[in-house]
């Protein structure tokens, strides 16, 4: 019994958890990770079978082997234990693909000539270029500036509070319940975010997302919930692994703890809105309207454009429909030429690339990999006006600036990040040593509102 049970223990240890757990099931989390599991664990049971009912004949070898070539016996043992122990070792020890250098903590800039000039706004923080914090907010997540010098944003991450603020941090407005991912500022004067709602699905306690818009005196206009539109979107992709019955194994994960919007469960995990401006593909299709919404959702790695009026799907590009596959990408924006710039993080291949897509054809037109890049389940690009992009490689706390012609011209490590290893301080909660995204600002909306 005990044999049977280090058996299981061991069949199951060696599956990735992370690789098939649907709250980040990468390049689709898709049936084939839960049927994996489902296939390990019959190998697993039909193995613990065998030994059950032949025990007595393996005990027997066993006797055989220890009385009359104990030596060779004992050599094996060594050898195999020598193995296991070796290959415990590397996977311990393996590297991560980027390592902190905390040399480089602060801002680096390679070519100035070749930096958009401006300010950088991360975790509540103003930075010039040179690395000096001009102005800070108690409000650390999400934050995002209007042109008149207020600032929304959220407590910090999924904290029941969020809002708008003036320069001067006096309260405008305030809500009392969490929001992710997204607070943007939209061309047409209004706020948009996103919430959950949780409903049961299949047997689970399952999160749904919902797209909210505000205006600027914080009057709710509109909501538009996932669920509501749940089988519009899945005549889109195939079955993830919620779909199935709750009865049928799947890999669990910490998420399985109830979250702050009360469920065990993420069905699409929408992670970036951004609305589609002018540009050349105007008339062409009715998905580049501008207007519209660009949207990203990381599980089943899929981005689609809705009609802003109606909110049906115009445009889609899913997994395998990109070349070497999507993987939980985040941040697209449709840049002025009318290709959709975006990060494709690349969760389980272990490595990032930022691609820019001709949306006609789904034909990659750029891309941009390093074996120095990679966001693991996070991350933003911003288009600059000079043409460069800002990269937030946010797990690494890490930031850069990148030409058309895959240059690094500036670079940036956030100071906390690199200090984290070193403090003996227990994190508190909303305490960020990674980056979620960082946004430029240009100086002649900036400069006005430092002066006095």
């Amino acid at each position: 019994m005990i044999l049977n049970l280090i058996l299981w223990v061991v069949c199951f240890s060696l599956y990735p958890a992370d690789a098939g757990a649907y709250i980040d099931p990468g390049s689709g989390g898709y049936l084939i990770s839960s049927i994996l599991t489902g296939i390990i664990a019959f190998f697993a049971f039909a193995s613990a079978v065998v030994i059950h009912f032949f025990r007595s004949i393996i005990i027997k070898g066993v006797s055989f082997l220890w009385c009359r070539h104990r030596v060779f016996f004992l050599a094996g043992i060594l050898i195999v234990s020598g193995m296991f122990g070796f290959f415990i070792f590397k996977a311990l020890h393996m590297p991560s693909i980027v390592k902190f250098d905390r040399a480089r903590s602060g801002v680096h800039s390679v070519d100035t000539s070749r930096v958009s000039p401006g300010y950088n706004l991360y975790e509540g923080k103003l930075m010039d270029n040179q690395g000096r914090v001009v102005k800070q907010w108690p409000s650390i997540y999400l934050g995002v500036i209007d042109k008149n010098g207020d600032y929304y944003a959220e407590k910090y991450f999924e904290a029941p509070l969020w809002g708008r603020y003036t320069w001067d941090g006096k309260v405008v407005w305030e809500k009392h319940f969490p929001i992710h991912h997204e607070l943007l500022l939209t061309p047409q004067g209004t706020v948009m975010t996103f919430t959950k709602e949780v409903h049961r699905y299949n047997g689970r306690d399952v999160e749904f997302d919902v797209i909210l818009e505000y205006d600027k005196d914080g009057n709710e206009l509109q909501r538009y919930s996932f669920w509501d539109h749940l089988q519009e979107f899945q005549k889109y992709h195939k079955k993830l692994e919620l779909d199935m019955p709750a009865n049928i194994p799947m890999p669990q994960n910490h998420r399985m703890v109830k979250s702050v919007f009360g469920g065990h469960y993420d069905y699409y995990h929408l992670n970036s809105l951004s609305i589609v401006p002018p540009t050349p593909l105007q008339g062409r299709h009715p998905a580049f309207t501008p207007g519209n919404w660009l949207i990203s959702l990381r599980h089943g790695s899929m981005v689609f454009i809705l009609d802003k009026d109606s909110h049906k799907i115009l445009w889609r590009a899913i997994d395998d429909q990109v070349k070497d596959r999507l993987e939980g990408p985040h941040a697209p924006s449709m840049i002025p030429n009318g290709n959709i710039l975006l990060l494709d993080n690349g969760r389980y291949r272990k490595w990032s690339r930022l691609l820019e897509l001709n949306p006609m054809t789904l034909k990659v037109v750029w891309e941009y990999r390093s074996e120095h890049f990679y966001s693991l389940s996070q991350g933003f690009v911003q288009k600059l006006s000079n043409q460069n992009m800002l990269v937030t490689e946010a797990e690494e706390g890490r930031v850069f600036e990148l030409t058309p012609d895959n240059r690094i011209v500036w670079e940036f490590y956030n100071p906390d990040k690199q200090n984290e290893k070193n403090s003996t301080d227990k994190k508190k909660w909303g305490q960020r040593q990674e980056i979620y995204r960082m946004t430029r600002y240009p100086p002649n909306m900036i400069d006005p509102l430092l002066k006095p």
